[in-house]
């Protein structure tokens, strides 16, 4: 369900958008022949949390990958990104969802292009 939550807001930000087409967002992987800019989210990791009166929320992880020809626009992606998703907090298909933190970055360079690879967490107490 928290794919669903970062597709949206991935895709709701319209300076984004600009920068990527919405059709080049993909969860996990892009299509083969996909042309650059691309966008891929994954998620890395779910955890529960407990306490002895039961489950309290999940800690979840995901990485948010964006793919360009262009490094400059790399960098003007990567930042649209970030500020699609850091400290959302709020309420999705009824998920509660507590302020999605930045916790890392990678990037790396191939003979056709650039990526950089964002890594975040976020608590969700209700589903």
């Amino acid at each position: 369900m928290i794919g669903l939550y970062i597709a949206y807001l991935l895709k709701a930000n319209t300076s984004l958008t600009a920068l990527v087409p919405a059709g080049n967002i993909y969860p996990y992987i892009c299509n083969e022949n996909t042309k650059l800019p691309a966008i891929i989210y994954t998620i890395d990791s779910l955890i529960p949390e407990y306490t002895k009166d039961g489950w309290v929320h999940d800690v979840c992880a995901f990485s948010v990958e964006s793919f360009s020809a262009d490094y400059s626009n790399l960098q003007l992606i990567s930042r649209q990104v970030r500020a699609a998703l850091e400290l959302k907090t709020g309420t999705y298909k009824g998920m509660t969802i507590w302020s999605i933190l930045l916790v890392g970055q990678d990037e790396e360079g191939y003979l056709d292009g650039f990526s950089n690879k964002l890594y975040f967490e976020v608590k969700i107490s209700d589903y």
